[in-house]
């Protein structure tokens, strides 16, 4: 097994763990006997429990912001409704893809520690300034007010993250298969609706 197979399984682990117990209801133990590596690589990779959170924290913004990054900048229809979509489109799918690991991110961003607070001075910092310039491609043609730019702003930011803060309220009917890419498909034609003049 290598190196990178070796932290993919226990990030793997503990973002299932995280997800159904929490970080504190989560031992270094659990995550390690989940995916079947000694105790001690927590400590070789991470250092610790807290250090694997922060490592896969890291690990997901930075590829979200990276996400958003390339989909802002220099795209062809820039500004368009085509183009407002499928940023929320690739945003959804993202969300998903790290399905267990969002849904936990979206419960301890509700919480006030030092972690949470570095977390915003830096990739909730820059994915707030990223998602205002998407929604101002779409406010400016409405000409909003300050107040009403914002308002907009959070029924966008909440739209995009629902499905990952109310899990429970769809994943019963959509199971871990195909099915839910069925679901995200919908989501995201009803989501559609609330932009419709």
């Amino acid at each position: 097994m290598t190196d990178q197979t070796t932290k993919e399984k226990i990030m793997q682990a503990a973002g299932e763990l995280f997800y159904y117990n929490g970080f504190k209801g989560t031992s270094i133990r659990a995550i390690t006997d989940k995916a079947d590596v000694n105790v001690s690589l927590i400590s070789y990779y991470f250092k610790n429990k807290q250090g694997l959170l922060e490592h896969m924290t890291v690990d997901y913004f930075e590829g979200y912001i990276a996400l958003l990054e390339s989909l802002m900048e220099g795209h062809p229809s820039k500004g368009s409704p085509d183009h407002f979509f499928q940023v929320i489109e690739e945003i959804i799918h993202y969300k998903k893809r790290h399905f267990q690991f969002t849904c936990f991110i979206q419960r301890e961003l509700s919480l006030d520690n030092i972690f949470i607070r570095e977390l915003f001075s830096t990739y909730v910092a820059k994915e707030t300034f990223l998602l205002n310039s998407l929604a101002d491609q779409v406010t400016e043609k409405y000409k909003l007010n300050r107040v009403q730019k914002e308002a907009f702003y959070i029924q966008l930011k909440s739209l995009i993250n629902a499905p990952f803060t109310y899990a429970n309220d769809w994943k019963k009917e959509y199971q871990w298969d195909d099915s839910q890419e069925l679901f995200v498909k919908s989501y995201i034609e009803v989501l559609k609706l609330w932009f419709i003049e």
